[in-house]
This record gives structure tokens, C-alpha cells and sequence, in this order.
């Protein structure tokens, strides 16, 4: 089963579904970008557990209030995967292959010669490169099961899902439209939330590495000053060096480095995360605060709302 992840559909609503809450944009339009509505509900905790849907029925009881406050019902949605579930694989094909052909040989390559942390995958492929005889392709896959469960929530609330994408490429996708990316350098984008970070690279726009790090205390009282054990948003920022390294070195055996790293986040203490990242590595920081989103009411869009605004910007 193919996976449609670069799909658009004019005035889509944008869903992201995370264990704390329920978020969703319109865009009014992308240049420069206005929000034309956005809304969310805080979740009970339990109802999600790391991106599993723990509790459905409570969960769609919630949906679909949101779908009869809003008046959202029979509007056609795009969505974001956990992060957890996402399987991406860089693989080398014949030039002369079409998408389709492509996409048939993945199909029947999945589970013997090109192997996925889970069975049954629904994926999607794009090409980002071309070389004499060959063009390398990127594969994004997800369990077969997790996709249905999110889309049948959203089919049950009566909304009409048109696509699914994955939050580090809506993420990525805003700071581009913000001016913030640069097309050769390998950039490391650090998307903090309440309970994981997903550290994320890319590299001439296309996405290299993915990998989230649950926080197991979210929400510890930390200081910047303190010697002692931070808790477990420190313990969470400590694999950015470990992802670095493995990148500049397991991967490209030394031939390259981070050039700047992106950061996103509304987590409690993203003040100390920030001032964490910049002392700690010697990398180029921008950070979301040079992306401005406004809405048709003149207000600032709340940043735990900018990857359902960079899946609003999708193409294709």
C-alpha cells in the first residue's frame, strides 16, 4: 500500500496529534503566510501513550467535539505520523525507472532485501538525486496499522483524510519558507515538545537522519547554573551530540560537518534548552523566532502550532 505524503488540497485542514494535545491550522494564505483559523484541546494523559492511541473512544469523543466547535465536518484533512513510527531509508535505483516502477520495486524489496523496523508498512518515495545511471530515492514508511487507526479517527469525526506527512518535513518546510535553510549545508533541526525531542537532518532540502528521544520528566523545575543531574530534558539534550556524531562520522566517516542547527519547541523549559545548545555545542543556532506567522486576527501563531502550519505549506 503506497502512502500519499506529498499531496495538497486547497483550504485542507492541518491536524498534528501529539500524547499532550490536538492542533490543527488553516491556511489563508502561504506569502506571506497567514493563518486563516487554528485551534486545539489539551488531551488527559493517558490517552496517548508515545504516540499510541491508548484510549480511542475517549480520544474520538474529543475529535469530534472539535469538528462540531469549529465547524469543520466533511472538510478534507492532512495529518502527521508520530515521529516514533517513521522508517526512512536512502536507497540507489536505474535511472531509466519511473515513479511507478519505483514505488513496485520497493514493494516487492520490503521485508527481503530492504528491511523496516515493523511489518506491513505503507510508505511513499521521492527522488532526490540523479546520478549517471542511477537516481537515488528517499523511502518514508510507517506501520500499515498505526496510519489507519489516525485516519480512522478522523473518518469517524466525519473529516475526509487526503494525506499524511511527517512532522520533521513540515517543521523543515517552514524555516524554508522563512529563509532560514540553505540548500548545501547539512542542517540539524531540534523539534522539543512536551515529552520528546525529534532531532532531525537534512541536507541540499531532503531529509538524511530521524530520531526521537523521549523526555521522561517533562516538566522538571531545571536551571541552567545547576552542577547536579538536570532530570530528563538534560538527559534528552545529551543525545544531540551522540545524533551529531553518529552523522558526521559513523555516517560520512569524518568528510562532513553540522553546519547549523534549526530549533523549534514549546516545551516549559525551552529557555534552558536553548542556552543548553548554545553552550554546549559550537554550531550556528536560528531558532523559530525568525519565523513570523500571523493570523487573519493580527495574532501571533503560538510556536506548538508550527508543524501543522509547515504541513499547510506542502507542494505537490
Amino acid at each position: 500500500m503506497a502512502l500519499r505524503l506529498f499531496q495538497k488540497k486547497d483550504r485542507t485542514i492541518n491536524f498534528t496529534i501529539t500524547d499532550e494535545a490536538i492542533r490543527f491550522v488553516e491556511l489563508r494564505q502561504s506569502d506571506p503566510i497567514v493563518i486563516e483559523k487554528f485551534g486545539e484541546r489539551q488531551l488527559p494523559e493517558g490517552l496517548i501513550v508515545q504516540g499510541d492511541l491508548v484510549k480511542i473512544d475517549e480520544l474520538q469523543d474529543i475529535l469530534d467535539n472539535i469538528v462540531d466547535e469549529w465547524k469543520l465536518k466533511k472538510r478534507n484533512i492532512r495529518f502527521t505520523i508520530p515521529d516514533r513510527f517513521v522508517a526512512i531509508k536512502e536507497e540507489k535505483v536505474d535511472r531509466d525507472l519511473t515513479l511507478d516502477e519505483i514505488k513496485n520495486f520497493f514493494f516487492m524489496q520490503i521485508g527481503s532485501t530492504i528491511h523496516l523496523p515493523f511489518d506491513e508498512p505503507v510508505f511513499d518515495v521521492v527522488v532526490t538525486g540523479y546520478e549517471e545511471t542511477k537516481q537515488t530515492v528517499l523511502l518514508v514508511a510507517a506501520p500499515e496499522q498505526v496510519m489507519e487507526e489516525y485516519a480512522g479517527l478522523f473518518e469517524h469525526a466525519r473529516l475526509k483524510p487526503a494525506a499524511a506527512d511527517i512532522a520533521p518535513l513540515a517543521v523543515y518546510r517552514l524555516f524554508h519558507a522563512g529563509g532560514q535553510t540553505e540548500e548545501e549545508a547539512h542542517e540539524l533541526i531540534i523539534h522539543l515538545k512536551k515529552n520528546v525531542m525529534t532531532l532531525s537532518i537534512f541536507h541540499r532540502h531532503q531529509l538524511k537522519f530521524i530520531k526521537p528521544v523521549f523526555i521522561e520528566k517533562s516538566e522538571d523545575v531545571l536551571e541552567i547554573e545547576e552542577t547536579e543531574e538536570s532530570g530528563g530534558l538534560a538527559d534528552a539534550l545529551s543525545e544531540i551530540e551522540k545524533v551529531i556524531n553518529f552523522y558526521e562520522n559513523s555516517v560520512h566517516g569524518g568528510q562532513v560537518k553540522i553546519d547549523r542547527m534549526l530549533f523549534t519547541g514549546y516545551h516549559s523549559q525551552r529557555t534552558f534548552a536553548e542556552q543548553f545548545i548554545r553552550q554546549s555545542f559550537d554550531v550556528p543556532l536560528r531558532t523559530d523566532e525568525a519565523i513570523s506567522m500571523d493570523t487573519k486576527q493580527n495574532e501571533e501563531l503560538p510556536p506548538a502550532f508550527y508543524a501543522a502550519a509547515g504541513l499547510a505549506l506542502k507542494d505537490g
